[in-house]
């Protein structure tokens, strides 16, 4: 086919946006500004994801993990196997799912 495809994965770390607009408050108000120091812009959270997609030192590199346009290793979470096979059957029965609410409904009733 010649398709030549990649598929990497890019952590862009914690944000500040206006997600929580309708939850503004006091106390809100007073983590953000606390914790706004150690929040990523927009444009420095979207840096990762640019370096990932178009960087031509990247251009045959595939199923690699980035953090601050640089590899890294991923979490021992995010290395189980046993999780992610449950994970990608989970999201096959949604996503094939005609009804993907119930699926999603039968399966959170499911594991309780």
């Amino acid at each position: 086919m010649g398709a030549n495809v990649t598929a990497n994965c890019v952590h862009p770390g914690v944000v500040r946006t206006r997600l929580t607009r309708e939850r503004e408050g006091f106390i809100t108000d007073l983590v953000f500004l606390l914790a706004s120091k150690l929040l990523k812009t927009i444009p420095q959270a979207a840096a990762t994801t640019c370096y990932a997609a178009v960087h031509p030192r990247l251009l045959n590199v595939s199923g690699k993990y980035f953090v601050d346009c640089n590899e890294a290793t991923p979490s021992k979470q995010a290395m189980n196997l046993t999780e992610a096979a449950r994970i990608w059957v989970f999201s096959d029965t949604v996503v094939s799912s005609k009804d993907p609410k119930a699926a999603l409904e039968n399966y959170l009733s499911s594991i309780n």
